[in-house]
């Protein structure tokens, strides 16, 4: 039986470089698969200074393991533990999903089933970096501050 066909003839060389394309991308050639590659630096431009509505003495005067959502202003997470106030990316270092939030054991991402504890750290992969932490000041006003665009140890934490 005969095929019907669309009318439009399609020179070899399109033909076989869309076929390797599609080849490409279903075996994870397009960017999809599993490397471990962390994803680049968010663009260039644009304020990273994030001031929050936490101010030092009350987020100081909270329970250890608190944590503060703060996905909506620049994609990071403010937390306390005994030492002090800090901040980390909600950007998972596996593929660059956003990660959900603390549920009281770890926050889990929800594109691979990577898993990090209260300060970041990958307790279940694929995830194969921790959550990156940035700097945290206090404004003119009390205010806490979080310069996204600034990368501190994991340790590091205002008190």
């Amino acid at each position: 039986m005969h095929e019907p066909t669309t009318g439009i003839p399609v020179d070899r060389r399109v033909f076989c470089a869309c076929a390797i394309a599609a080849s490409a991308l279903a075996c994870g050639g397009g960017g999809g698969g599993g490397g471990n590659t962390p994803p680049p630096p968010p663009p260039p431009g644009g304020s990273t200074l994030k001031t929050t509505t936490d101010t030092k003495a009350v987020f100081l005067s909270q329970p250890t393991g608190t944590v503060h959502d703060y996905r909506n202003l620049g994609s990071f997470w403010l937390a306390r533990d005994a030492g002090g106030i800090y901040a980390m990316t909600a950007i998972c270092t596996h593929q660059g999903c956003t990660v959900n939030s603390w549920n009281g054991v770890v926050f889990p991402c929800p594109c691979h089933g990577s898993q990090y504890d209260l300060n970041g750290a990958v307790v279940q992969g694929p995830a194969p970096l921790p959550l990156k932490h940035f700097e945290v000041t206090v404004d003119g006003n009390g205010f806490l501050v979080v310069d996204t665009g600034k990368v501190v140890d994991a340790q590091v934490r205002l008190t």
